[in-house]
């Protein structure tokens, strides 16, 4: 549903597919918040929600999508902080909340994000504290412009 100009809420009813795999509502105009009920989507791969205006903080219930490759919310009005219930996400490879309103310290539990390729978390975001250590090495990555440092580093 990329690009299709959609508008309004999010339904909570789309928890309720229980076989989808894919679900990319990127680029239209939506809004409201994130329901938690998309944590109920055992089978996801990838949540793209990219380049709307929703807003709220980020569903912990986010956590249980085991099977998740892709979490792409960039471009939004999210605030608040990262959950740390995110660190489940043991096949994560792309993950990107860049251009949002997120605050507080990352979560430790973002080191355990051991598959991750692409990690893009800049733009308006503003974080503090520092950045777990593991993520040192992540393929590519904006993490240099948050101006934090690395846990642990000297």
């Amino acid at each position: 549903l990329y690009g299709n100009h959609l508008s309004g809420a999010i339904p909570p009813q789309l928890g309720r597919l229980a076989q989808l795999r894919w679900l990319d509502l990127n680029k239209n105009q939506l809004s409201g918040t994130i329901p938690p009920e998309l944590g109920n989507l055992a089978r996801l791969e990838a949540l793209d929600l990219s380049t709307n205006q929703v807003g709220g903080s980020i569903p912990p219930e986010l956590g249980r999508l085991a099977q998740l490759e892709w979490l792409a919310l960039w471009g939004n009005r999210l605030v608040g902080a990262i959950p740390s219930e995110l660190g489940r996400l043991a096949k994560l490879g792309v993950f990107s909340l860049y251009g949002n309103q997120l605050s507080g310290a990352m979560p430790p539990e973002l080191g355990n994000l051991s598959y991750l390729q692409m990690l893009m978390l800049g733009g308006a975001n503003d974080f503090s504290g520092c950045i777990p250590g593991e993520l040192q090495g992540v393929w590519r990555s904006d993490l240099d412009t948050l101006e934090l440092p690395f846990c642990g580093a000297s």
